[in-house]
């Protein structure tokens, strides 16, 4: 399997002119192949751009260059390394949901999370948020993964990589 880390970048945001840095945030090279660009905007369901997703769709990436995640695999792999990325921190899974609430994948994620069980009863919000987080993890991961399936090896990805790697 070609490196399709390689094809996304970390970049610092412009400060506020105050001498102060800016964020990190991750988006793709631009030596992409078109279709991982074609991905990553499917995992987004519709919403503008969003560092989350970006970084999801990396750690994906990420997680089938390793091996991690196979694209052969029966699954149980990608569960490992959905459970892996969910917020450990009730603080930052509440701030996730506020910046995700009101998106599609939010609500796709609301709907999976229902078809795993929860049946929105639940009166502990952060064992919900998790879950919901879960889900919402999983689809960009699957995006990412089925993505790879379909294009294994025909972009000519090994030179694309070495010409992002070298820029």
């Amino acid at each position: 399997m070609r490196e399709l880390g390689k094809f996304f970048k970390t970049e610092r945001r412009r400060g506020k002119g105050n001498g102060e840095e800016g964020e990190l945030f991750t988006s793709l090279a631009d030596g992409a192949p078109e279709w991982l660009r074609e991905a990553v905007y499917e995992a987004h369901h519709g919403m503008l751009p969003n560092d989350w997703v970006f970084e999801e769709c990396r750690a994906a990436c990420d997680a089938i260059d390793e091996g991690s995640i196979e694209p052969d695999s029966d699954g149980d792999d990608l569960h490992q390394h959905v459970e892996g990325r969910v917020d450990p921190y009730t603080k930052d899974v509440f701030q996730w949901a506020a910046d995700m609430c009101l998106t599609m994948l939010f609500s796709l994620a609301e709907e999976r999370a229902s078809e795993l069980g929860h049946d929105g009863d639940d009166t502990d919000t952060s064992k919900r948020l998790n879950l919901i987080q879960y889900c919402a993890i999983e689809i960009v991961a699957q995006a990412m993964l089925d993505a790879a399936r379909e294009h294994r090896g025909n972009d000519g990805g090994d030179d694309i990589a070495e010409k992002v790697e070298a820029s």
